[in-house]
């Protein structure tokens, strides 16, 4: 890869990351609204549990790198991000079979066909939130 090719895909990758920045902010803010309702405070949440869509343009491994930064400072530091993935499910539009749509080619594994439906695996949710 040339210097110029380098530099922009490091360019490329703090873009994308500065979108889990965002979506870990979000993750707090719901983190903190769930503690509030539930008479739970912040710094004794030990992990946040985040179930993430294969196909919900969210990238783990930022999301994973931009947690300790974002939580820093505050009174969720410390506290552990478990990130479970969520499979991207289609349904067929010709056959109506419900597949895994990476891991079957992005093709109907009964029928062959391309076209499909979004069954899951588009969402990002915060599943627990886990106390010390």
């Amino acid at each position: 890869m040339d210097k110029l090719a380098a530099r922009c895909a490091r360019k490329l990758a703090g873009a994308l990351a500065m979108h889990e920045l965002g979506v870990v902010i979000e993750i707090q803010k719901r983190v903190a609204e769930a503690a509030a309702e539930n008479g739970i405070e912040l710094r004794d949440v030990a992990a946040v549990v985040v179930e993430i869509g294969e196909a919900s343009c969210v990238v783990p491994r930022y999301l994973q790198n931009c947690w300790p930064a974002a939580t820093d400072g505050t009174e969720m530091a410390g506290a552990e991000l478990k990130i479970e993935l969520i499979k991207a499910e289609v349904r067929c539009n010709a056959c109506g079979r419900v597949y895994e749509y990476l891991a079957c080619g992005r093709r109907c594994p009964d029928c062959g066909a391309p076209e499909c439906r979004m069954v899951r695996g588009q969402e990002t949710n915060v599943k627990e939130i886990l106390v010390r």
